[in-house]
């Protein structure tokens, strides 16, 4: 793990999301820009189901599925919902993911972690000084002594100093670590921990009558109109195959002036690529 100072953390972006219940904007295709609609979750309560059960039972759980199925705005409403969940976005820097997890801990109001930290710790008073090692360590003792609800989102590739790191804690009775990833390959070195099929949850595409419902909610919400709005509708369900974020995404680009012609039909297949070319990775 590097010990160089990393760039200014992202505490109060942490302490403004959790601070506003049920308005995470929806990581889809385009990224969740800010103006995007906060569209309900359709045909997951399943799924948040469990996982809200493994955060508040001390359990630990994968969830997997392709980029753009939700994941993280399901991570993220199941984190808001269960209180004291850190919520960690994955970085590929061991040194910026310790840091993440030390500020989402604080965040949460995490005590053992706000006594170990020095000088109260705001995080413009962190120095280069706080390097890996001095993070691990901390962390490792406070969530030892405490342990927490951390969810780990959109792992890629992890290296082995990770998986160190997370095995120590892994077992710690009480402690609950949910992780999502694209795929198995996808974990690195962690599918060492996340191996048990009985601890994975696959996201399933959705069936036709939700794509129907969550099309008709982003059309509305985005203002989707064209003369050729049927013929859309029905490529789009059929290209996404139950990829929500793919629904989404196409709604919102099929609203903008820039994929829209002369007479105001939805050129299709610049929607259709540009939304795929999204949700790639």
């Amino acid at each position: 793990m590097d010990s160089h100072q990393a760039p200014a953390p992202r505490f109060p972006l942490i302490r403004a999301r959790r601070a506003r219940a049920g308005e995470w904007v929806l990581p889809f295709a385009d990224g969740g820009s800010a103006d995007a609609a906060h569209l309900p979750l359709i045909a997951l309560r399943g799924e948040r189901k469990r996982i809200e059960a493994a955060l508040r039972n001390g359990e630990s759980l994968l969830v997997l599925g392709p980029r753009g199925c939700v994941k993280t705005r399901l991570l993220a409403e199941c984190s808001l919902a269960v209180p004291g969940t850190a919520f960690v976005h994955y970085s590929a820097n061991p040194h910026l993911l310790l840091q993440s997890l030390a500020l989402a801990l604080m965040a949460t109001g995490h005590k053992h972690i706000l006594h170990c930290l020095p000088g109260g710790s705001a995080p413009a008073k962190w120095t280069a000084k706080q390097t890996s090692v001095y993070l691990r360590g901390i962390l490792w003792k406070a969530l030892e002594k405490q342990p927490a609800r951390i969810v780990l989102d959109g792992v890629d590739s992890a290296s082995f100093p990770v998986l160190r790191f997370f095995q120590r804690i892994y077992f710690v009775r009480g402690m609950s670590i949910v992780a999502s990833a694209r795929d198995a390959f996808a974990l690195g070195a962690l599918g060492r921990l996340f191996w048990d099929p009985a601890k994975t949850l696959r996201l399933k595409p959705l069936n036709d009558a939700a794509s129907a419902e969550l099309f008709e909610t982003a059309a509305r919400h985005y203002g989707v109109a064209a003369a050729n709005l049927e013929d859309f509708r029905g490529r789009a369900l059929e290209t996404a195959s139950g990829n929500g974020g793919q629904i989404v995404g196409m709604c919102r680009l099929a609203a903008r002036p820039e994929y829209l012609t002369a007479s105001g039909r939805i050129k299709l297949e610049l929607v259709r690529i540009d939304s795929l070319i999204g949700t790639m990775g």
